[in-house]
C-alpha cells in the first residue's frame, strides 16, 4: 500500500492522480448533496449531422468527435470519472513496468493514455445511454420562479452558488445567483425568494428572504 503511495504521488504519476482525488472529492459532494449531479454538464448539442461534423473539422467535427465518445448523451462527469480512473491506472503501470523517470517518456504517454481512457469510457458508459434518457425524458421541467429556497452554498452577485428547493418532499437542487443590482450576499442555510431564471444561463437570480419585510410590503 505505501508502495501505492509512493508510486502515485512520483512526478510522472502526480498529475493523474491529483486528477483522481478531484473526482473522488465530486462524487463525495455528490453523495452528502452539496453539489448538482449535472453541475459540470456541458451542452454538446449540434443541429448538424454527426458525421458530416465528423470530416468538416473546426468546432463541429470536434464536437461530433465528443458524440462518438458519448459526451451529450452521458453526463459530462460520469465519462470523465472513467477516462481519468484509466488514464490514472495506465499512467501507474506504463511508469512502473516501462518508465524510467524520464520526462519524454511522461510527455509521450499523454495522448495514448487519453486515448485509450476515451475508448474504455465509451464502451463502459455505452449500456448507460437508455437509462440517462429515459431518466431526461421522463423529467419535466419546474418553474422555481416564486418558489423558497435555502443556500446549499454561498452566493454573491458574482459568485455562483447553489440551492435546495424542496418540492413533494423531493430536494432538488439549482444553481443561484444575487442579481447584478444587489450587493447583498447570501450565506449557506440562509432563505431566498426565487425571482426569475437567468436568460440563456444555467442559474436562477434570487434576493434574500425576510418574511417581516415580506409581509409589511404586503400590507
Amino acid at each position: 500500500m505505501n508502495e501505492l503511495i509512493q508510486i502515485a504521488f512520483s512526478p510522472m504519476n502526480v498529475v493523474y492522480t491529483f486528477l483522481l482525488v478531484l473526482v473522488v472529492l465530486y462524487w463525495l459532494m455528490i453523495i452528502i448533496g452539496a453539489m448538482d449531479f449535472g453541475s459540470f454538464d456541458i451542452d454538446f448539442d449540434v443541429d448538424v449531422d454527426v458525421d458530416a461534423d465528423l470530416g468538416a473539422g473546426g468546432a463541429g467535427g470536434i464536437v461530433g468527435v465528443l458524440h462518438f465518445f458519448n459526451f451529450g448523451k452521458i453526463p459530462f462527469m460520469v465519462i470523465m470519472s472513467f477516462v481519468i480512473l484509466s488514464s490514472w491506472t495506465g499512467s501507474i503501470l506504463a511508469n512502473y513496468y516501462f518508465g524510467s523517470g524520464s520526462f519524454l517518456f511522461i510527455l509521450a504517454l499523454i495522448i495514448p493514455n487519453l486515448l485509450v481512457g476515451l475508448c474504455l469510457a465509451k464502451m463502459i458508459t455505452k449500456p448507460l445511454i437508455p437509462i440517462f434518457e429515459k431518466m431526461e425524458s421522463g423529467i419535466e421541467p419546474v418553474d422555481y420562479v416564486g418558489m423558497l429556497c435555502k443556500l446549499i452554498l454561498p452566493v454573491t452577485n458574482s459568485k455562483m452558488g447553489q440551492a435546495e428547493v424542496i418540492i413533494d418532499n423531493n430536494r432538488l437542487l439549482i444553481n443561484v445567483k444575487m442579481e447584478k443590482e444587489s450587493t447583498d450576499s447570501l450565506d449557506k442555510g440562509a432563505e431566498a425568494l426565487i425571482l426569475r431564471k437567468q436568460k440563456d444561463k444555467p442559474y436562477y437570480l434570487i434576493q434574500r428572504y425576510d418574511e417581516s419585510e415580506l409581509r409589511d410590503l404586503a400590507g
